[in-house]
C-alpha cells in the first residue's frame, strides 16, 4: 500500500505563505465591506419604516403629503408682541402647568384643563389668590362656582359659602354635610364682631389695629344700610368710642385678655358716657351736642337690634362652629331674606362671622364663594370691607372667588366715578382670575373696561354657548368648555321648583336619608 507524503510546511516568507496572507487579507476585506453594506441597509430601513417621514423646503414626502409645486412667497408679520396678542388672540402653550381640579376641555387646544387658585399662586403664576365669574343668567355661572367647590374636596380644599337663595343644599348633600340653617327661631347665633384668631406673624399692635378696623368697617356698613346714607363725623366717632370701651383696649387690658364685643354691648357703651367721656375732653366737645349729634346712630342700632338682625347676629355664638375635618361648610340665609337691604345686612354679617372662624392660622386650604357680589356693591361700606377681606386673603390662605351676572350692575351702583364702582373695580382687577360666560351686547363696554380684554375676545362674549367661558388668567387666555359628571348635573339644577323639590324643605329624618344614600353611593335611586 502506497503511503501518501504529508503537505511540507511553508516557510515564513516563501512565496506560497505570501499568496496565502493576501487571500486572507483579500477575504477579511470583502466580508467588512459586506457587513458596512448589510449594517447600512438595516439602519436604512429602519430609518424609512420608523423614524419620521422626510422632508424638505415644500414638505413631506409620499401619497398625500400636501407637497405644494410653488411656494408661496409671503412678506412676514412684523409687529409687537401686543398687537400680535389682538391678531392671534388664542394662539398659546399648553395649558396651565399646575395639578388641580379638572374643569373640562380647553377650546382651540383640545387638551384637558385643570385649575387649582392655590397651586398657581404657589406656581408664582398669580400674584393675588382671588377669583371672578361673571354670566348672564342660564351661562353655567352657577354650575362652576359649585363644581369647583366640590372637586376641590380631593385636593385637600375647603369650600365655605353664604347661601342666600337656597342653591346650595345639593351641592352639601353630595359632599356629606348638613347646611347651616340661619334664622328666626332656628336657635343658631353668630357673633359678626367676633375677634380674628392670632397670626404668629403679627405682633400686639398690628393684631389690635385689624381687629379695630375690620368691627368699624361692618358696624359702619349696616347702620349706611339702615338709614339710607353716610354716617356723620360725630356718629362715627360714637361707634370708635363704644367699641374701644366695650373691647377695654386703652384700659391697659392685655392683648390675651380683650373682650369679645357684640352688637347689644356697642350698643349699651353707647349710652353710657362715663365710658368715653375722658375723649370727648380731649377734642373741647361738649357732652350735651355730641349727644344730640349722634343720635341717630344710637336709634339705627337699635332697630337693627330690636328688628332685623335681632337674635340672629347679636350675642354670643350660640350653635355655630366649623369644622375643617369637614369638606366645608355651608351658611343657609334664606330664612331672612324679605328685602335687598336685609339680605345684604345678613349677608354681611354671616361673612364677617365666617371670616373670623377662617381665620385660624393652621386651617388647610379653603375657597370663599361670594355668589352676591353685586348686592353688596351696591353699598359702599359693605364693599370697603369687601375691599379689606381680599387684603387679607395671602396672609390668612384663602382663595375669594366673587360671582355676578353683569358688569352693568357694578356700574349701576354708582356714577362711573363713585367710590363704590372705583373699588370694585380695583377688586376685579386685582383678582389673578377673571371667568367671563356669555355677555349680552349691551353689558360688552363694561365688560371689556372692567376686565380688560382686547377687541376680539369682547366680541366673543356675545357668542358663547351655555358652559364655555372666557378665562383669563394674568396676561394670558383660555377659552374653556365646562363639562359636568351625571352627579354633578343634578347638583347644579337649580331652574325652578315646578321641575324639582327643594333640598331646604326636606325635614331633618329626609334629609338624612338624603346623606345617607349619597354616602352609600346611591343618589337619586342610582348606585
Amino acid at each position: 500500500m502506497t503511503k501518501i507524503p504529508s503537505p511540507r510546511p511553508r516557510m515564513e516568507g516563501s512565496l506560497a505563505d505570501q499568496i496565502g496572507q493576501r487571500a486572507r487579507a483579500r477575504d477579511e476585506q470583502a466580508d467588512r465591506a459586506r457587513l458596512d453594506r448589510d449594517t447600512h441597509r438595516v439602519l436604512r430601513d429602519g430609518q424609512r419604516l420608523l423614524g419620521p417621514s422626510s422632508v424638505d423646503r415644500r414638505g413631506g414626502f409620499g401619497v398625500a403629503a400636501g407637497r405644494a409645486s410653488h411656494l408661496l412667497k409671503v412678506p412676514p408679520l412684523v409687529t409687537t408682541s401686543a398687537q400680535l396678542c389682538s391678531v392671534f388672540p388664542f394662539v398659546h402653550d399648553p395649558p396651565l402647568p399646575v395639578d388641580g381640579a379638572l374643569v373640562g376641555m380647553e377650546v382651540y387646544s383640545r387638551a384637558a384643563f385643570t385649575f387649582s387658585i392655590h397651586e398657581l399662586y404657589r406656581a408664582k403664576l398669580l400674584t393675588s389668590p382671588n377669583a371672578v365669574i361673571t354670566g348672564e343668567i342660564g351661562s353655567a355661572k352657577s354650575s362652576l362656582l359649585k363644581t369647583l367647590a366640590f372637586r376641590g374636596i380631593p385636593f385637600g380644599t375647603r369650600y365655605f359659602v353664604v347661601d342666600v337663595k337656597g342653591e346650595y343644599g345639593a351641592l352639601a348633600q353630595l359632599s356629606g354635610i348638613r347646611p347651616l340653617r340661619i334664622g328666626p327661631g332656628l336657635g343658631v347665633v353668630m357673633n359678626p364682631l367676633a375677634s380674628l384668631r392670632r397670626d404668629t406673624g403679627l405682633d400686639g399692635e398690628q393684631w389690635r389695629q385689624l381687629q379695630r378696623s375690620r368691627r368699624l368697617l361692618l358696624l359702619e356698613g349696616l347702620l349706611e344700610i339702615q338709614l339710607g346714607g353716610p354716617l356723620e363725623e360725630a356718629e362715627r366717632s360714637l361707634l370708635e368710642y363704644a367699641l374701644d370701651a366695650v373691647v377695654r383696649e386703652d384700659d391697659g387690658t392685655s392683648d390675651d385678655r380683650l373682650a369679645e364685643p357684640t352688637l347689644s354691648a356697642v350698643l349699651a357703651a353707647m349710652g353710657d358716657e362715663r365710658l368715653w367721656l375722658h375723649r370727648l375732653t380731649r377734642v373741647n366737645y361738649d357732652p350735651a351736642t355730641f349727644a344730640s349729634d349722634s343720635r341717630r346712630v344710637r336709634l339705627a342700632l337699635e332697630r337693627l337690634i330690636s328688628g332685623s338682625i335681632g337674635g340672629i347676629f347679636d350675642g354670643e355664638t350660640i350653635g355655630a362652629s366649623l369644622d375643617f375635618d369637614q369638606p366645608g361648610a355651608v351658611l343657609n340665609l334664606q330664612a331672612v331674606r324679605a328685602s335687598d337691604q336685609m339680605t345684604a345686612m345678613a349677608l354681611s354679617c354671616a361673612q364677617s362671622w365666617l371670616e373670623s372662624e377662617l381665620a385660624r392660622p393652621d386651617a388647610p386650604p379653603r375657597v370663599c364663594l361670594y355668589d352676591e357680589f353685586a348686592l353688596i356693591t351696591r353699598h359702599l361700606a359693605l364693599v370697603r370691607r369687601m375691599r379689606e377681606q381680599m387684603k387679607l386673603a395671602r396672609a390668612l390662605g384663602i382663595a375669594n372667588i366673587l360671582a355676578f351676572h353683569r358688569f352693568s350692575d357694578l356700574m349701576a351702583s354708582g356714577d362711573a366715578g363713585s367710590e363704590a364702582v372705583r373699588i370694585a373695580r380695583g377688586l376685579i382687577e386685582d383678582s389673578g382670575v377673571r371667568v367671563s360666560y356669555r355677555q349680552a351686547p349691551g353689558s360688552l363696554e363694561s365688560a371689556q373696561e372692567f376686565l380688560g380684554t382686547t377687541d376680539v375676545e369682547t366680541r366673543l362674549l356675545t357668542q358663547l354657548r351655555q358652559g364655555i367661558g372666557l378665562w383669563r388668567i394674568g396676561s394670558t387666555s383660555y377659552v374653556v368648555k365646562h363639562q359636568l359628571s351625571p352627579e354633578e348635573r343634578e347638583m347644579v339644577h337649580t331652574d325652578s321648583r315646578m321641575e324639582t323639590t327643594d333640598l331646604e324643605d326636606l325635614s331633618d329624618a329626609e334629609y338624612d336619608e338624603r346623606l345617607e344614600a349619597a354616602a352609600t353611593g346611591t343618589v337619586g335611586g342610582r348606585s
